[in-house]
């Protein structure tokens, strides 16, 4: 099987995962997606190699926390795109592409290449896109029934992808979100 295979048969995985633990997560899987798809094409980027990249990434997320083992969700999502890409005729070069495409996807301060850089903004688009900003609040939600942990984890989440931000045009379309966003939450705390 070749890379157009892969791509096809990633995202077709992530959703089976997402429908197995959590449906709403699928649409911030598609946020995350279609800012990929714009960075990559503005940077030049393997756009397959960006799309798997996404749909790997958080992979086994959803597994990890039902198993309480949130923080162990990059090394399972590695774990399984090791396993995956060994059914692919694909050079070292594409798949070790791949992989670091799943493990920096929460920032590094070194990127392996453009496409990992990529993967990991377009993830921040699912905490700092008012779409997703507001699909994650249901679903914080559902899963807290408690309104300043729900609010503590927002802004946890927002943060943490606010600081990983490194590319000029992603920064330059959700750093006025994530203002607004923080703005009308200290408001709304008080």
């Amino acid at each position: 099987m070749n890379l157009k295979d892969l791509v096809r048969n990633a995202d077709i995985a992530m959703r089976k995962e997402t429908k197995k633990y959590n449906p709403d997560i699928e649409f911030l899987h598609d946020i995350a997606l279609e800012g990929g798809k714009r960075l990559a094409e503005k940077y030049h980027a393997s756009m397959d190699i960006v799309e798997v990249g996404i749909s790997l990434m958080d992979l086994k997320l959803l597994e990890a926390q039902s198993l309480g083992i949130v923080k162990e969700h990059v090394r399972l999502s590695t774990e399984a795109t090791k396993k995956l890409l060994e059914e692919y005729d694909l050079s070292e070069e594409v798949k070790d592409n791949i992989l670091h495409c799943v493990e920096e996807h929460h920032g590094v301060d070194q990127y392996f290449s453009i496409e990992s850089e990529i993967c990991a903004n377009a993830d921040c688009y699912k905490f700092l896109d008012p779409k997703g900003v507001f699909t994650y609040c249901s679903i914080l939600a559902r899963r807290f029934h408690d309104l300043d942990k729900e609010w503590q984890q927002l802004e946890y989440k927002m943060d943490e992808k606010y600081h990983t931000l490194s590319l000029k045009e992603a920064k330059e379309k959700l750093t006025p979100y994530y203002e607004q966003i923080k703005s009308l939450l200290e408001i709304a705390k008080k």
